[in-house]
């Protein structure tokens, strides 16, 4: 599991994975947990505000804006 962590943390970090050698497992796990919590709250945020965006958009653009971003 460690070096699936490890993978997914250098993903996610690119060039500054590195810095999470020193962590020990359960840092690890931690800090994978975190990002995960982080990452799923971020795209629920923008889900929210592409929403919002998009209910201030006349109704005629609303439709094609929408197919464009493949609502």
């Amino acid at each position: 599991m460690r070096n699936d962590v490890r993978e997914a943390l250098g993903r996610w970090l690119g060039e500054d994975a590195r810095v999470v050698n020193p962590l020990s497992d359960q840092e690890l796990e931690l800090l994978h947990d975190a990002l995960v919590t982080a990452r799923k709250s971020q795209a629920a945020a923008l889900a929210v505000a592409s929403d919002e965006a998009m209910r201030q958009l006349p109704a005629l653009a609303r439709s094609s804006i929408g197919r464009i971003l493949g609502r």
